[in-house]
This record gives structure tokens, sequence and C-alpha cells, in this order.
């Protein structure tokens, strides 16, 4: 072979896609493996739920898209044959039906029964004229056999007859209109929207009561083909060139969609098909080799054998990527190289805005011009091994280095490719940590993603801070198509999200975890983002996910890709620049270990779990029964397993149910079920149960929950009566021993009577004394409480009327005034602090007064904080500040409700007092038999000597010689002398003009 036909055929070789890549996954089901009891099947039927329905000649066989439920003689009472015939409908009724080879009847429902029980094929149910075959050939071969065949179209019917059409009622039987037609050898009739219509050779014509109208075909194919109906939902095919077409119509005439091809229908003995439109799912049904389902991959692999595993990928022009190792390989699969190789470690590239091409090797930077046909390249040397790059949206890129031995030090370069004589300018040489990825994200701030973390660099000052929601995780990726939603992948800790600059959201992860090792997010134009794993590829909303860091959603749903779905490993690449590649006709390019896979992003139709959950069976012992909403289980059971099911048909990883069982002290925690969709349980006492099952059902993140009552029935020695007898009895028993006791008691009493009474003149002088020394101290007490009580009740009662009438004049007087209304604000906001102190001094001088006699109730930490928030609601918002209570409902204290409400009202007063135009939030954490409470407040915070007093106070005022003084303030001492009561402690963190962190802690008794 020359060397010019060497290089023709290379050229070939380089523009065909590597593989052939399927456009449908196939799926058979069979008797073989245990899937089907036999591999006839005859029809294909959906129902009103969104089941499928199998007729074959060993049962009826309902599938949800991961299991299969066969009815048969085994489970319908009273079914004598299970060699099922072709599903049909009827005008009598609503739904399916089907009758075996016996002539009984079966609707297709959930628990089907028969309905029809001895007749021959003659019951209304059961008419033959609905084009019972599948493949009926109506032809002068089949009236050999049949004088007729009737077909019916709502309640009128079509008689056919060889050399005429009748048409009549169905009703009366009595004739509309008849006029002639020779059928021809191959004559083929099929139902669409509930016109009738015949094919004959490659004729098309809509037969009417009237007569045959012509009517045409696009796009004919070359052979006539045959036509393949459902009967049972009016559903047509048309086969021809080796292609399956789905056949609709409308008034311009009748209409193919290819839905399959490569695929030899003959061959395989299909009888049965049955499309979903909407999914994109073909369903067919063999005589002889079960059944299939065919699915279209939206996911397309392409690789260079030379060099299967891809890592950067970037935009090369409008239809195809450029890749780390010369490969330009567009998304049609057709596979070529640079003229000549670029240097590259393959994991990082960058196509500056002038089309130059730059990319990284070990310590070098190239940049390689697109005018020279990236042949000629400029070339630049850094310190360290080249890490991270990154182009800004204005064209700057950036680059990132790291120190190969340690791992431990790094620096980040910038480079304006549009310069003259571009140089390396060094932005930060001081890393103590290595980047490996970088995004700018104002003309001041740039992210670094490192192993060890999320690191926010000020340009301006060189200073650096630590992203505390990301902490250590490993960030693989830093995405965004815009400035305010950041997207953070990491390696071991999922996906995180900064958004508009402020809070970071860790997400959730999938049932599997397999999203922990996210590479990178691309987003689509369709409102998703699409997110490569070590294990599969996820879809998810874009506007789910920020509603869930906004905190409008508890839950996210992922939807789960694998290699079923089309590409050729379910390992994708990450740790490389560009991870994933946009191309401006909405196809996205993912990097594999096994080449590029491409998928158009507006054109993919993912399978969602929307049905509804059914549950109506359950084995009882190892005994099937049925149940409507209530199941009833005997005391005695042994282990009762409850099934659920939900019809889908996509991947099963998507579909999730998981179930809560309530009452009767159980506990009610959501359970996954098993790979089955059953929960089962061995033990539950006598009572009534509400089961609850649920599962996300798309994008939107809402569940769907379907929920049963299960019923225990108590024994004889359970019930109230015989509780009843017992607690009589027993108290009967009781009653004669306290009356027995109570006879001796007395006896014994006589005589300690006299030994009292001898001693009791001895007391008495005693007593007198004391009783005399008790009058006087309640005396005085009773004086201080009158006196403080008259005090505080005189104060108080007018600062109340003063703070209301302060409030009132506020929101309703003139706002045109300022100064005025200035001052009303002030004698409001005053009166009302005021007003709460004196109150305060109130509860605790009584508190104080009777300390000894102090009793604990439990309480919820978060109900309490709440309630403080909304009283000092009006002055936070008067000073603009935002109160926040992040405690958990979970939390409960036990100790004296009354002493510990005046330790939170004098923080969150003081806390509001030293803040303007600030944040105030609660916290509270659990830990090791402890509770800490946690004030933080974004206010003026305090002077070092003033934090040193207060710190050094608590252990002052524990001593036992300490005198009270409140040379600095009430509120701190209060608060400290209230907590030596319940054992708590304070710590204080302030610093002047950044804020103050009050904890508390206390015992979790």
């Amino acid at each position: 072979m020359n060397t010019f036909l060497r290089l023709t055929l290379l050229l070939l070789i380089s523009y065909l896609p590597a593989f052939g890549q399927q456009e449908h996954t196939y799926k058979w089901y069979t008797s073989d493996n245990g899937e089907l009891p036999q591999n006839s099947v005859k029809s294909i039927v959906p129902d009103q739920h969104g089941f499928i329905w199998l007729a074959t000649e060993d049962g009826l066989v309902r599938f949800d898209g991961q299991q299969f439920k066969v009815y048969n003689s085994d489970n319908v009472k009273g079914l004598k044959s299970n060699r099922m015939k072709f599903i049909k409908k009827t005008y009598h009724q609503d739904g399916n039906y089907i009758s075996n080879d016996l002539g009984q009847i079966l609707k297709i429902e959930q628990n089907p029964k028969l309905y029809y029980k001895d007749g021959k094929d003659i019951h209304p149910l059961n008419e033959i004229g609905r084009l019972f075959g599948n493949n009926v050939q109506i032809s002068s071969e089949f009236f050999k056999y049949y004088r007729r065949y009737d077909i019916l179209i709502r309640d009128k019917v079509f008689q056919i007859s060889p050399d005429s059409i009748r048409y009549y009622s169905a009703t009366t039987k009595k004739v509309i209109n008849r006029y002639a037609h020779k059928l021809d050898m191959d004559s083929r009739f099929f139902i669409l929207n509930n016109i009738l219509y015949l094919k004959s050779k490659a004729s098309y014509f809509e037969v009417t009561p009237q007569k045959l109208i012509p009517i045409a075909l696009d796009n004919p194919p070359k052979e006539s083909g045959d036509i393949y109906i459902n009967n049972a939902i009016d559903q047509a095919f048309l086969y021809a060139d080796k292609k399956l077409y789905f056949l609709s119509a409308d008034k311009t005439g009748l209409h193919k969609i290819e839905v399959l091809s490569g695929f030899d229908i003959i061959q395989n003995k299909v009888c049965a098909i049955y499309y979903d439109a909407k999914l994109r799912i073909l369903y067919l049904g063999s005589l002889t080799k079960g059944f299939t389902i065919i699915r279209q991959n939206f996911f397309k692999n392409f690789v260079d054998e030379k060099d299967p595993v891809v890592y950067s990928n970037v935009l090369f022009d409008s239809t195809s990527v450029l890749t780390g190792t010369d490969q330009i390989i567009d998304y049609k699969g057709a596979i070529r190289h640079l003229k000549q190789p670029v240097k590259t470690n393959k994991f990082y590239s960058i196509m500056d805005n002038n089309g130059d091409l730059w990319t990284l090797d070990i310590r070098d930077l190239y940049r390689y011009k697109k005018e020279s046909g990236y042949t000629k390249f400029d070339h630049w040397t850094l310190n360290y091994f080249m890490s991270a790059v990154y182009k800004a949206p204005d064209g700057m890129i950036w680059i990132g280095t790291t120190d190969s031995k340690t791992y431990k030090k790094g620096e980040i370069y910038k480079i304006d490719p549009n310069a003259k004589a571009p140089k390396l300018i060094p932005v930060i040489t001081n890393l103590n940590f290595s980047p490996c990825s970088i995004y700018k994200t104002n003309q001041n701030t740039v992210i670094i993603g490192s192993p060890s973390g999320l690191y926010h660099l000020d340009i301006d000052n060189k200073y650096i801070t630590k992203n505390t929601v990301v902490n250590e995780s490993f960030v693989r990726g830093i995405n965004s198509s815009d400035a305010k939603n950041i997207w953070i992948c990491t390696y071991n800790n999922g996906l995180f999200l900064i958004r508009d600059g402020k809070g970071t959201t860790h997400f959730p992860f999938d049932k599997n975890k397999y999203i922990r090792s996210a590479h990178c997010v691309a987003e689509d134009q369709k409102g998703f983002i699409w997110i490569p794993t070590n294990k599969g590829l996820f879809q998810a909303s874009k506007q789910n996910l920020l509603d869930y860091a906004d905190k409008k959603r508890q839950t996210v749903y992922y939807h789960y890709y694998d290699k079923n779905s089309g590409f050729s490993t379910n390992e994708f690449n990450g740790g490389c620049f560009p991870c994933a590649t946009n191309l401006p006709n909405g196809y996205i390019a993912l990097p594999s270990f096994e080449g590029l896979t491409y998928f158009d992003s507006k054109n993919v139709t993912p399978i969602l779990p929307t049905a509804p959950i059914y549950s109506n069976e359950a084995r009882i012992d190892d005994r099937p029964v049925f149940f409507n909403d209530t199941l009833q289980l005997n005391r005695g059971f042994g282990r009762v397993v409850i099934s659920f099911n939900s019809p889908f048909y996509g991947n099963p990883e998507n579909l999730n149910i998981e179930v809560k069982l309530e009452g009767n002290e159980v506990n009610p925690y959501w359970t996954k079920t098993t790979e089955n969709y059953t929960i089962s349980y061995t033990t539950l006492s006598p009572g009534e149960y509400r089961l609850t099952a649920r599962k996300l059902n798309g994008f939107e993140s809402k569940y769907d929950y379907k929920t049963i009552t299960i019923i225990v029935p108590p024994a004889f020695w359970q019930t109230i009566w015989f509780k009843s007898l017992v607690i009589l009895g027993a108290s009967l028993l009781l009653y004669y021993g306290f009356r027995q006791r109570t006879q001796y008691i007395r006896q014994q009493n006589l005589l300690l009577e006299r030994n009292v009474s001898l001693r009791t003149a001895e007391l008495k002088s005693t007593i007198t004394a004391l009783t005399q020394t008790q009058a006087d101290l309640s005396e005085q007490i009773h004086s201080h409480k009158r006196l403080i009580g008259s005090i505080t009740h005189d104060i108080k009662s007018p600062l109340k009327y003063m703070a209301l009438t302060g409030k009132y004049l506020y929101e309703n007087l003139d706002r045109d005034n300022p100064d005025f209304q200035e001052n009303i604000k002030t004698m409001y906001t005053s009166s009302f602090e005021l007003f709460h102190f004196v109150n305060n001094l109130l509860e605790y001088s009584k508190i104080y007064l009777n300390k000894d006699n102090l009793q604990n109730e439990s309480f919820s930490l978060y109900n309490l904080i709440n309630e403080k928030i909304k009283l000092f609601d009006p002055i936070a918002k008067s000073k603009r500040n935002v109160l926040e209570n992040t405690v958990s409902d979970r939390i409960y204290l036990n100790l004296n409700q009354q002493l510990f409400t005046i330790i939170i009202h004098n923080l969150l007063d003081n806390a509001i007092k030293n803040t303007v135009n600030g944040t105030i939030r609660f916290s509270a954490l659990c830990n090791n038999g402890y509770v800490h409470i946690r004030l933080v407040d974004t206010g003026s915070g305090m002077r070092p000597e003033m934090l040193e007093y207060y710190q050094s106070l608590s252990q002052k005022m524990k001593s036992e010689n300490y005198e009270k003084q409140f040379t600095k303030g009430i509120g701190f001492h209060i608060i400290i002398e209230l907590l030596n009561l319940v054992d708590g402690e304070i710590a204080i963190e302030s610093e002047q003009n950044k804020g103050t962190a009050i904890t508390l802690t206390l015992k979790q008794y």
C-alpha cells in the first residue's frame, strides 16, 4: 500500500466515531430467569395507575417497572385455565378485560377477580369485534374460516365482508349504511383516535360509514411494510425497511415517528407492542422470547483507542471539544487530532478569548497560537509544580502552583493574554497549602480550593481566611455560571454552594453516597445541573438546590444515571480543568476512564418516580393477604411483610420508598424499605398503628405519601374489662389489708400516747420560744416582701402604660415629622426597657427570698428563647437588629423555668442594648451530659478591662466572703448569681467593635 493510500485510510478512520454507539438499550425478561411464567406474551397494556399488564399462556402478569406479579389459578379464586387470550376493551364498561381459553373474564385492576366465570366467548364484556388480534390480516384467506369481521368503534360497528362494508348500531343492530368494497389479500385495519383506517398494500384509507377516503402517509418508506396494532389502547405501528414507526393521525393525514431501527420484528416473533410516547420507552412481546423493554440512549460515549482516558476538555469550535491529549471530538463522535501534539499533562487546558490554547506541563506553561494552527508556542517556567489553571470572566488567566515535595506550599500567578509581551504576575507566593482550583468572585477576592479545604483570598492585603463549612474537605472543582452562586465540589464530602457571597450550604448525600466524590458542576439551558462522580452521573434542579440553600426546602432530589443509560463506565474523571464543557448546541461533554461522554441536555427525558405509592398486599406468616387501607393482624402472628409499589420504569436507584410506623410506643423514624419495597415486623403489641410510606417524586423534591392502618387485636387479658376486674380485685385486697393494719396501729398508738403526754410538757416551753422567734423572722421577711412588692408594683404599672402609650404614639402619629417621631420612639424604648428592668428585679427578689423552695421542671429551650425574641422584637427592630433562634426544638432543660427566664431575658437585653444594625443569634449544643447555650451578637463588644472584670466575677461571687457590689451594672450580677443557683457556668468572649459571645453551660439532667 503506498503512502497516499495509507494517509487517506488513516484520515477516514480518524473521522469515524469510535465504537458503534447503540441508539437504544434492550432488556429482556423471560421464563428462563424466573421473571415471567411463560415466554408467549400476546398483549401489553398500561392501566390508569401506571402498571403494565402482560397476557401470557400461563397467567396474567402485572409489571411495575421493577417486579412482576403473576395472577393465575394459584391466587385468583375460580380461575380454571391460565391460558390468556388478547387484552381488549369494551364500550359497556371502563377499563380493559382479558379472557382465558375457557371464556372466563378478568378485569385489569390491582387485584384481578373473575367477572364472568362460565360462559363462552359471547359475553357482552368479551366482544370479538374489537380487532382481537394484534396482527390480523383481513383477506380472502381469512374468510375461508369466518363469514365476516366486526370492528367496534364506540357503540357502532363496521362489519367487513369480502365484497362490502356495513355500518350498524351495536345496541339496536340496525344497519345504517352499506357500500361495496373488495378486499385485497394483505388488507390491515387499525384504529386511531376512534377512527378506523385501512392499509391496502401501500395505500391508506379512512373508513367512514359512507365510503373509503384515501389518506396520505408522510414520508412513506420504501417497503409497503406491515401494520401491528395494540387493540386495547388503539395504538398502531408500521414495520418497514427494518424500522418500527409509531403512527398517529390528524386532519392532514397519517404521521409516523421512528421508534426503533436495526431490530428484526419478524425474526423475534414480536406480536405485542406498546409505546410510551412521553417517556420514549418501547415494550415488545414475543411469542417465543418473552418481554423486552427498549429505551432510547440519551448518552453516547466516544473512545479513541490509542488514548481512551480523557481528562481536561475545552471548547474547540461550536461542535467539538479538544482534550488534553490533542483529541478533537465532536458531538457526533468524529475524532481527529491537532496537526502537531502539544505539550501537556492532560489535566489542564485553557482556550483564551483569542482562540489560543494554554496548557500546563509540570513546571512549564505553554501558549499555542491559533494563527499557526497550534504549532507555534510561547513558554514560561515557574518555581513549583503547576496544579491549577483558571480563566476569569475578564480573560485573565490564573495559575496555581505547589511544592511537589511537601504539597504544603503554594503560589498564585496571573497572566494577561492580551498583553503584547505577557508576563507572569505574582499574586501571592507564600501559601501554606496546595492550590488545586481557583475562582475569582469579584475584583478583590479569589477563592482557592485545596486538599485541605477552601480559602478566601483578599488580593489587595493578601489576607486569607478559611471557609469553616467546607472545612477540611478536599476541593476538586469550583464552578459557576454567575458570581451569585458558586458550586464547590469535593472529593469526600460532596457538593457545597456559596450563595450570594454570604453563607455556605452543604447539600445532603444521595442514598448510596455516590455524590461524595463530586467532580464538577455543569449547568444546562433548562435549569438543571449535572454532577459527574466516580460512580455515575447525577442531575438535579438548580432551583431546588437554591431553595434548599435558602431553607425553603428540606430535601433534595438527585436523579441518577449509570452506564445502562449509554455511557461506557460509571467512573467519570475529575481533578482537571475544564472537567465539563458546554457546547452552544446544548450538548455537554464529560471526561471518563473510557472516552468522552456526550449528551444533548435539551433532549434528555429523565424517567421520574411520579406515580403514586400503592399497598394492598401483605404476607402474614408466609400467607398472602389482600387489603384496602386497613390491615387486620391476628394477635399471635409471627411475621408480617407488607409490600409497597409505585410504577416506575427507570433506574431503580431513583425510586426510594421509606416508611414510618406510629402508635403504641413505636419509635416513629423513617426506615428504608428492602430492594423489593417491603417492610416487615415481628412483634407488635395490641393496638392501632399508622404505617406511612413516602418517596420523592421528582426535581421539585416533594413527597408522595401512602398511609395504611394496622390493627392488632388484644387477648382477653389485655382488654379493658379484664384489666378493670383485676384492678377491682386488687383494690378489695388492699382495702382488707389496710383495715387490719389500721386496727393494729390504733392499739400501738394508745401506748405511744401515754409516753408522748409525759414528754409534751417538757417540750412546750421550748416550742413556745421557737414559735416566737419564727414569728419575729416571718414578720421581718413579710415586711421586706411587702416593701419590695409595693415599690416595684407602684413603679411597674405606670412604666407599663408609658411603654404601651409610647408604642401607640410611635406607630400611629404623624410620620412626616421625624424629630417628633424620634422623640416618641425614644420614650417608648426607654420606658419599655425600664419596665422590664423593674419587672425582672421583682422576679429576682421573689426568687432570691424563696431560693430554698425552688421547684425544677422540664421545658423546651427553643420555645423559651422564642418567647423572649417575640418580647424584644420591637426594640430590636427599632435598632435594625435581627434576632435568630437556631436552637433545636429537641433540647429540653430540667430546672426552675422562672429563674432561667430571667437569665435569658437579661442576656438578650444586654445584647440588644449594645448592638445596632446587627445580628443576635441563639444556638445550643448537647455534649457529654451538658447543654452549651451560646448567644452571639455583632455589637460594640466590651473594653478589655470590662471583659476582664466580668470574666473574673463568676468565681468571685462563688466565694463565701464576697460582698455584693453593683458598681458596673446589675444585669451581669443577677445573671451570674442565678446561674450559681442552678450550678451553671458562664464564659464570655468579646472584642471591641466586633461583638460579644456568651456561653452558658448547664448539666443535662
